[in-house]
């Protein structure tokens, strides 16, 4: 498979995981950290079955260096994690959606720098036109004041973005399905050790309509994130994979509009999401 059908996984899978996501967190009164440590778990698990049944589950050996790179993408995953909640508690989603997308210039620094892939006039075409798109679709008429919780969703998309391009890396040495299990369970580990009060509350997710929301997002999100990862890991470079499932918010503003009934500015939402198609379609032909 190209790994054009893995990002068009991605995104799709992405978009109905955050959309799903948005309707769970309103009827929820679960913890944000609670939240994503059992969060990380669930999807971590539903990865394990998937590569089980799909007899992909193949360990590599593990060197000193492998190790380390594999124990940054950990970290960097779990206090990225522990960042974009604490920016959603202070900032409007909206916003923390614009904020956010800068993570894929962070993993373009990273990738040009490191791993010496190559940022010509068509890929920095293609993102722009990409980030017009969610600019125009996240903005709000409010005036843009930068305040603690935007600190915050730096913080986020610059640690993300360090472990996408981190993951490029690994992936060269690693399977996609082992570098999950440990990119789901180790955060959740590292949570738990951070903040060891937040498991209890976790009893939440055991009644019936809390367990079927989360079983069924875990299952979206894992999806999103093997096509994700197998992108990564077989496409042209991860800076140019990173900016074309950023069209994933755009598919998801458009599911919103259908679904949701979220038709605020939508003539400058539908502008939007063709203005990002545009680049889309500059970045993969």
């Amino acid at each position: 498979m190209s790994w054009q059908f893995f990002a068009l996984l991605n995104i799709i899978f992405f978009s109905l995981s955050t959309l799903l996501q948005r309707v769970l967190i309103k009827e929820s009164k679960s913890r944000p950290i609670t939240y994503t440590i059992f969060f990380n778990v669930f999807t971590g698990v539903f990865v394990l079955l998937i590569g089980l049944f799909a007899h992909v589950l193949v360990f590599s050996s593990l060197t000193i260096q492998l190790g380390f790179f594999l124990l940054l993408a950990i970290f960097l995953y779990a206090f990225g994690n522990l960042f974009i909640f604490k920016a959603l508690k202070e900032t409007e989603a909206s916003k923390f959606t614009l904020i956010f997308a800068t993570r894929v210039l962070f993993t373009i620094v990273v990738a040009v720098l490191f791993l010496s892939e190559s940022f010509g006039i068509k890929e920095v075409v293609g993102t722009l036109l990409i980030f017009i798109g969610i600019f125009l679709v996240s903005k709000t008429s409010k005036k843009f004041v930068f305040n603690r919780g935007d600190l915050y969703s730096v913080i986020a998309a610059m640690l993300i973005g360090f472990a996408n391009a981190n993951a490029r890396f690994v992936l060269h040495s690693m399977s996609v399905f082992p570098y999950m299990l440990f990119g789901f369970f180790g955060p959740a580990l590292i949570l738990s050790l951070i903040y060891p009060k937040e498991a209890k509350h976790g009893k939440i997710f055991l009644k019936r309509k809390a367990f079927g929301g989360i079983v069924l997002l875990s299952i979206f999100f894992a999806i999103a994130n093997i096509g994700f990862f197998e992108a990564i890991k077989y496409g042209p470079g991860v800076s140019i994979v990173s900016s074309v499932v950023l069209t994933s918010v755009i598919v998801t503003v458009v599911l919103s509009i259908i679904f949701l009934h979220e038709r605020t500015s939508i003539w400058k939402k539908l502008l939007g999401a063709l203005i990002s198609f545009a680049g889309l379609v500059i970045l993969t032909i």
